[in-house]
């Protein structure tokens, strides 16, 4: 279900603490979903009872990945979130910073909160005493990026 209000996925993940159920929250641009991201979804739903996936905004993708992403618009990305099987709400990400994305998640409190990356600097900023923070594997295996789907269909139709 595609919750677009802050207050009200607030709401859920509060009513869904209270009766001592786990509520996990991942951010991602998931572009162009792959079997990467399927694996990773499957992972969260297995670490917690209720997940909600923030889909990052078009302009901070933008900035982060260049300027041909997102491919598809954060509408169309969260419509196909809501359509895959373990994520039961999905939410737009407004935030341009992680200073931004990391006041949200205080503001929402989630059980935990999951991350792919491995490199100590970046992570230790959303340490947290309100939730745990996860680190799940990082879909870094050929064919599990959407950059790399990218430049296939490029190399392929040129």
């Amino acid at each position: 279900m595609i919750i677009k209000n802050k207050n009200k996925l607030k709401e859920i993940i509060d009513a869904t603490k209270a009766s001592g159920k786990s509520v996990l929250i991942k951010k991602g641009v998931f572009d162009i979903i792959h079997p990467g991201h399927i694996f990773l979804l499957k992972m969260l739903k297995q670490y917690a009872d209720i997940v909600i996936i923030l889909i990052q905004s078009d302009s901070f993708t933008h900035k982060k990945k260049g300027g041909c992403r997102p491919i598809n618009n954060q509408y169309h990305r969260m419509k196909v979130m809501d359509g895959i099987k373990g994520v039961d709400y999905v939410f737009p990400d407004k935030s341009n910073s992680r200073r931004e994305y990391i006041a949200l998640l205080n503001f929402l409190k989630p059980t935990v909160v999951a991350i792919t990356s491995t490199n100590t600097k970046k992570t230790k900023a959303y340490t947290n005493p309100h939730w745990e923070l996860k680190e799940f594997p990082d879909k870094k295996k050929p064919g599990f990026s959407t950059t790399e789907i990218i430049n296939k269909i490029l190399k392929k139709c040129s």
